[in-house]
């Protein structure tokens, strides 16, 4: 089962921070520290430039290839996903690992979490009477493409 990064909602402490990788089954080291650190004080679907650029005001020998080495072992151990956005562009990470979509505004790149559980029904029992054949879903997400409206008040 996924560890969730994003249990916090307030910035993480260190022990926080430790305890997620702990939990994950990686090291603690300064580097991973730092770096999840950064991408949960983000929390808004950062790049790895982005996180690299939060993490670089405290230690700015950082590489930028070490945050996303960080980033994929965060991926491997299921303790952040990877959100896919639109081609070609930058890979994005999500700290929080339970079960939601995204809806993605292609005018400000910001990405939103959407959940909803009767969405989450209707589309499990799609695919409960479809069928695959030769394949077993195990999870779903949705990634919905579009632009934030905003209302004047």
């Amino acid at each position: 089962m996924p560890v969730s990064a994003s249990s916090a909602t307030s910035l993480p402490t260190p022990a926080h921070v430790r305890s997620l990788l702990a939990r994950a089954g990686l090291r603690a080291t300064q580097q991973r520290l730092l770096i999840l650190g950064g991408l949960l004080a983000l929390r808004d679907h950062p790049t790895a430039e982005q996180v690299h650029r939060q993490v670089a005001a405290e230690v700015p020998t950082l590489s930028l290839g070490t945050v996303y080495k960080a980033l994929d072992s965060f991926v491997a151990a299921g303790l952040v996903k990877r959100v896919a956005v639109a081609d070609g562009a930058a890979r994005r990470y999500d700290a929080d690992c339970s079960p939601h979509h995204h809806l993605f505004c292609t005018a400000t790149q910001e990405i939103l979490d959407y959940r909803d559980p009767q969405l989450d029904q209707l589309i499990q029992e799609f695919l409960a009477a479809r069928g695959f054949e030769n394949f077993q879903p195990h999870s779903f997400s949705l990634h919905i493409t579009g632009e934030k409206i905003i209302r004047s008040a």
